[in-house]
């Protein structure tokens, strides 16, 4: 009796705990690759990849601070951002390979701590936020 009710909590505990998957997917849009905590050599451009669910133009932005704006976007004021990109998408997939300047400041060429996000603009279902961000990835350049 013991051991099928002491089961039976374990089983509800762990359909209670949130996917993986879950967790890093937000308005529809999983990134892949490069994982969060994933390190860049200095002076490789990465290609940026993930999944994506539904309608809408795709963004990159990266950023120094993962500080978000209203919207939920990082680098509200686009002064603030190290690349914006528009992202190519096909089927439910999405992928972007950010430019490269050889220059020492370029942030693929400064080593530290950046931030990556994806969002999608779709003005659909009669809401005012347009703007349908993914989750926030911290990667390192190094």
């Amino acid at each position: 009796m013991r051991i099928r009710s002491l089961t039976l909590m374990v089983l509800i505990g762990l359909l209670a705990l949130p996917s993986a998957a879950s967790a890093a997917t937000k308005n529809g849009i999983t990134p892949t690759s490069p994982k969060a905590g994933a390190t860049i050599p200095v002076g490789k451009r990465p290609t940026l990849k993930g999944r994506v669910n539904g309608p809408g133009t795709m963004f990159l932005h990266v950023c120094k601070n993962k500080r978000k704006g209203k919207d939920g976007i990082i680098c509200p004021n686009a002064t603030q951002a190290e690349t914006i990109k528009r992202v190519k998408r096909k089927g439910g997939r999405w992928s972007v390979k950010p430019d490269f300047f050889d220059f020492p400041e370029f942030w693929l060429q400064a080593p530290g701590t950046y931030y990556w996000q994806v969002f999608r603009i779709s003005c659909t279902g009669g809401s005012s936020d347009c703007s349908k961000e993914g989750p926030i990835v911290k990667i390192k350049v190094g």
